[in-house]
């Protein structure tokens, strides 16, 4: 008689009973983008306070806030956000405006595969690649008069190459800066970021880099005048302490400014404020730094925020970041070559570049640039943009009739700010009421991103692909969920 095989732990014959099989995991249907929001357990969920849990007792504290269970994000694509306990959000952040073609956007997702496959890392300065060379020369065409370019990884580099190049162009060392500029949190960007709360505890390492002026703010003048409008004569103050320094032993080789500064609340300065700033450093023999880490690659309508204000607007050097590659990490200053040439006589003995990095050029990002730019420069999403500005701004303004704890809302392509006040006469600042909104939006589905000088402005700077009906979702969860009291 056939001996019988004898029953293993998994089963006769070796097989796994079939009950004790190991079902497969559960299909996840793909996102379209276009998506409701949809809240299924109040956020932050069970999921996202565990993760958060676990990742605050293991990671450095320099990134936690005061919010001890975030919400923890799963997958994203467009305007939709899911977080790991399957709540869906309207996205208004575009993940601080880098996923500017929307999450996951095809072009650049398509783009990074293929690179991937090709090739994942060059030697930075030394030996240069081809989508290196594509890069380049898109933003060298996008740029106009500033055809010269170095690339960077963050915006925060970017803006440390141009006080590098403004220092070797002009022999001075310091730079004229905005108050309530941001401008990153590395040593250099912190130096000429007016943020004392970001400040504060690097004082002492912090270089003396930035002499500071007024930024045009219309709804709280810096100069504290009650004129009915800004007369730019902030800008009239700026420059009276700019000559005091130009005649002082240590006088300022640029002026850096961001034509619509981000951070600090969305301000957005009036009409001919770039072109005046531009003709007066001229006169003076300042380079013009632009920082459109935030403005720039069509935030506001064209490409580059600065030319709503005509060619005379232009800068000498120019930072570009964020949204510039669609959701890769990549940044870059564009200059005139006369003044990037500074750089050519400081090779090192070696023959080594004055600057470079690691990840210099990485290729991976380059390629994703290249097809994020391809559709970022097209004249169709330049009038879309356009377009929808118009609605948002429109949108805000009904808003703002209706709620009377909003002092202003403010937008200028999609680029929007909503300002939380205690009292409209007194204009005095209410952070409080912004950290309700902001609970009270995210347990709707809208995800937005908190700001301002006074902790009182709620950003809005959606992925530019945003539709329509998207908009219109957004604006009627803002006015069922802003607080009034």
């Amino acid at each position: 008689m056939k001996a019988r095989r004898p029953a293993n732990r998994e089963g006769a014959a070796g097989r796994a009973p079939r009950s004790k099989r190991a079902r497969p995991p559960k299909r996840e249907r793909p996102l379209r983008g276009d998506e409701p929001p949809r809240i299924v357990v109040p956020p932050p969920g069970p999921r996202s306070r565990a993760i958060a849990a676990r990742l605050r007792a293991r990671e450095g504290a320099a990134i936690w806030g005061s919010d001890p269970s975030p919400v923890v994000w799963s997958r994203a694509r467009g305007c939709v956000v899911e977080d790991v306990d399957g709540n869906r959000y309207l996205d208004m952040t575009a993940g601080f405006g880098v996923a500017s073609l929307g999450h996951a956007a095809p072009e650049v997702r398509d783009a990074v595969a293929a690179q991937a496959g090709r090739l994942t890392q060059g030697l930075g300065d030394l030996m240069p690649h081809e989508a290196r060379e594509r890069l380049v020369a898109q933003l060298s065409a996008l740029g106009g008069a500033l055809s010269s370019v170095l690339l960077a990884s963050t915006g925060s580099e970017a803006v440390e190459l141009a006080l590098k190049t403004a220092r070797l162009a002009t022999g001075r060392r310091r730079v004229v800066a905005f108050k309530g500029g941001y401008h990153g949190l590395s040593y250099g960007a912190l130096a000429v970021t007016e943020r004392a709360g970001f400040r504060a505890h690097f004082k002492d390492q912090v270089a003396d880099l930035a002499i500071w002026v007024p930024y045009p703010y219309p709804y709280r003048c810096p100069l504290a005048r009650n004129c009915g409008g800004c007369d730019l004569a902030c800008l009239d103050a700026a420059f009276e302490a700019i000559d005091r320094a130009l005649a002082g032993p240590d006088p300022p080789g640029a002026i850096l400014v961001e034509p619509v500064q981000g951070r600090a609340g969305g301000v957005i300065p009036p009409g001919g404020f770039l072109r005046a700033l531009r003709a007066r450093a001229r006169e003076r023999g300042l380079l013009v730094i632009y920082d459109e880490v935030m403005t720039g690659a069509g935030r506001t309508g064209p490409f580059w925020a600065w030319e709503r204000e005509g060619p005379e607007a232009g800068p000498d050097l120019l930072c570009a970041g964020k949204g510039l590659g669609g959701g890769v990490a990549i940044a870059a200053l564009l200059g005139r070559p006369e003044i990037m040439e500074a750089w050519r006589p400081h090779v090192l003995p070696s023959g080594e570049s004055p600057h470079a990095s690691t990840f210099y050029a990485h290729p991976i990002a380059c390629a994703g640039a290249v097809a994020a730019l391809d559709r970022l420069s097209s004249a169709g999403l330049h009038r879309h943009v356009e377009r929808m500005g118009r609605r948002l701004g429109e949108g805000l303004r009904q808003l703002a009739a209706r709620h009377p704890a909003i002092g202003e809302a403010r937008s200028v392509g999609l680029l929007g700010a909503i300002e939380f006040v205690r009292d409209r006469a007194t204009r005095e600042p209410d952070p409080a009421r912004l950290s309700r909104a902001h609970a009270r939006l995210l347990g709707a589905g809208l995800l937005t991103v908190p700001g301002g000088e006074h902790g009182n402005v709620l950003l809005l700077h959606p992925p530019l692909v945003l539709t329509e009906s998207q908009l219109a979702t957004a604006f009627r969860i803002l006015d069922r969920h802003l607080p009034d009291s």
